[in-house]
């Protein structure tokens, strides 16, 4: 025995509640993606954030119409909400698929472009991956030895505690590979959430297609009662 339309119009609703608070819990996971990052190496970042954003916006939205759709059992606002879902479970898949090779990327390079601009600062002047080497516990982009090639000495920000004792002290991994670890760990985030809206959207769509055929029938047993 099928799902009555009241019962699909209720689920659905409950769909649309759930997106709703995943698009908000993208909305601060952006804002805390852009606060939290506040030097960064290069505007991809930003853009990441900035996308993670809109993309919890539209989000919501489109959840608030599907509700009112439901609510007011309107087919051809059903229509629409099932098309507009379609679209954004395929925005969502191109979202994941950015993140996962933009991060192994370096963000399409901009994280390489930016790191090597700051390497370039470093060579005229001592100091300018210290705040890098600093939070993630790194040194310098590829590892210590890029300061012998540049005839540098190893900066204590270089060093635990900020104390060179000796080589043992300095820290081994470069700042660049760090950088784009902590990234891929914030996005983890952003990446089981836009799983679970895409696996919880495919399966509204198919409620609000439901919805829609049931109150399509409805509408022709009604007509049909007439003549």
């Amino acid at each position: 025995m099928g799902l009555s339309d009241t019962t699909v119009k209720h689920l659905l609703l409950l769909l649309n509640f759930v997106y709703a608070v995943l698009g908000l819990a993208l909305v601060a996971f952006g804002i805390y993606f852009l606060a939290y990052v506040t030097y960064s190496v290069s505007i991809g970042e930003n853009v990441a954030g900035g996308l993670i954003i809109g993309l919890g916006v539209v989000i919501v939205i489109i959840a608030v119409f599907g509700c009112l759709a439901a609510i007011h059992e309107a087919p051809r606002r059903l229509l629409i909400y099932v098309v507009a879902i379609v679209v954004l479970i395929l925005i969502q898949l191109m979202f994941l698929s950015m993140i996962s090779h933009g991060t192994k990327d370096g963000l399409s390079g901009s994280i390489n472009e930016g790191f090597e601009q700051l390497w370039d600062a470093e060579r005229n002047e001592t100091g300018a991956l210290q705040y890098y080497e600093t939070w993630l516990h790194c040194c310098g982009v590829n590892n210590a030895e890029d300061y012998a090639v540049i005839h540098h000495a190893v900066p204590k920000s270089c060093c635990i505690d900020l104390k060179c004792v000796d080589s043992s002290s300095i820290y081994k991994v470069g700042c660049k590979s760090q950088f784009v670890e902590y990234l891929d760990d914030r996005l983890l985030v952003f990446k089981i959430v836009c799983w679970l809206l895409v696996l919880s959207e495919a399966v509204g769509a198919f409620f609000g297609w439901l919805l829609l055929t049931g109150l399509k029938n409805q509408d022709r047993r009604n007509n049909a009662g007439w003549m």
